[in-house]
């Protein structure tokens, strides 16, 4: 039979790690979202640079 200080406590060890979990999931979700853009961004910087020189060369 549990008391309610072994409840409390496992509880908590629960809380904790769902917290930690969350965190970490957290931090994932955010260095993807993080990597996506600069891929982005870098994707854009180089599929944007060479515009105007083919512009210029078939006019």
């Amino acid at each position: 039979m549990h008391t309610e200080y072994d409840l409390a406590l496992s509880l908590h060890r629960d809380r904790l790690r769902d917290a930690e979990e969350h965190r970490r999931r957290n931090a994932l979700r955010k260095e993807q979202k993080r990597r996506k853009a600069e891929a982005r961004a870098a994707h854009r910087n180089d599929s944007r640079a060479p515009a105007p020189a083919l512009r210029v060369r078939s006019a």
